[in-house]
C-alpha cells in the first residue's frame, strides 16, 4: 500500500518491545487492514483472526501459541504482493514478537 504512514517505525525492529508498543503495532496493523484497497472479506477475516492471535500472545497471562510464527509467515506469503503495508507491519510485530522470545 502507497502512503502508509508508520508513526513510529522504529517499533519491532531492535529488540523485545513492551506493551504499550505492542499495543501500538497492533494499532497500526489495525489501520493498515482498515485502509487496505481491495481486500476481500475472507481476506480481511484472515488478517483480524491473525490480529486476534497476536493479541492472545502478547498478553502474558495467555498460554503461548505454538503455531503463532506459521500465521504470521502464512499471512506475509498471502499478503506480501498486493498489501506491502500491511505485511511491512506484520513483519514488524513478528521481528517485536521474537525479539521477546516468541
Amino acid at each position: 500500500m502507497v502512503g502508509v504512514r508508520h508513526p513510529r517505525p522504529d517499533l519491532g525492529k531492535t529488540g523485545p518491545v513492551n506493551d504499550r508498543d505492542m499495543s501500538e503495532l497492533l494499532e497500526e496493523l489495525k489501520s493498515a487492514i482498515a485502509e487496505a484497497d481491495g481486500l476481500a472479506g475472507d481476506d480481511r477475516a484472515h488478517l483480524d483472526d491473525l490480529v486476534r492471535r497476536i493479541e492472545v500472545e502478547a498478553d502474558e497471562d495467555e498460554d503461548d501459541d505454538p503455531n503463532i510464527i506459521d500465521h504470521i509467515e502464512d499471512a506475509i506469503g498471502r499478503f506480501e504482493t498486493e498489501h506491502a503495508g500491511v505485511v511491512q507491519t506484520i513483519n514488524r510485530i513478528a521481528n517485536a514478537l521474537s525479539a521477546g522470545g516468541i
